[in-house]
């Protein structure tokens, strides 16, 4: 892979059981480029995203973050957000809470943590629903929400799985 390459992914196969989900996978993402991968359903698009983020275990080839090998490092040190094509928010929780909710298990709290959130929560232009419940918003809006609950981790790569479904 090119020393430019700020995600590789080398020769990656990755399965389910007896079953390949994707084999020999090479590809190559420079810091700051964006991406999207393309194929039919099954393919294996999100299986790719799910052991990018740690989410899957690799059954061999290797996934590089900024010159790290991060093919057996736990998904909670990857620095990668994954947003779900279901989103993934939790139900009783209000915008603001599930946006909170990463930095909450990070240890952030207080002033630093609120100031984090009410400015991830504007970035997606959300800051008069703060106080809705997923059931009470769009469709886009939740998908808005998911998003700032990324964005607010800081994370290296941001992986958006079936984004304009």
């Amino acid at each position: 892979m090119s020393d430019q390459s700020y995600l590789s992914l080398e020769k990656l196969t990755l399965a389910y059981g007896d079953s390949v989900a994707v084999a020999d996978l090479d590809l190559s993402v420079r810091r700051g480029e964006l991406i999207a991968l393309l194929g039919p359903s099954g393919c294996g698009k999100t299986t790719t995203m799910r052991a990018i983020a740690g989410l899957l275990p690799v059954k061999s080839g290797k996934v590089i973050l900024d010159g790290e090998d991060m093919t057996r490092t736990a998904p909670n040190k990857r620095a990668v957000g994954l947003v779900f094509q279901s989103y993934a928010l939790f139900p009783h929780l209000s915008v603001y809470e599930n946006v909170a909710f990463g930095l909450r298990l990070k240890g952030m709290k207080g002033a630093g943590l609120d100031a984090k959130v009410q400015s991830g929560i504007a970035s997606v232009g959300l800051a008069k629903f703060a106080d809705r419940k997923p059931a009470e918003l769009s469709g886009g809006q939740q998908q808005r929400v998911a998003l700032a609950r990324s964005m607010v981790m800081e994370p290296k790569v941001l992986l958006l799985d079936e984004p304009l479904s």
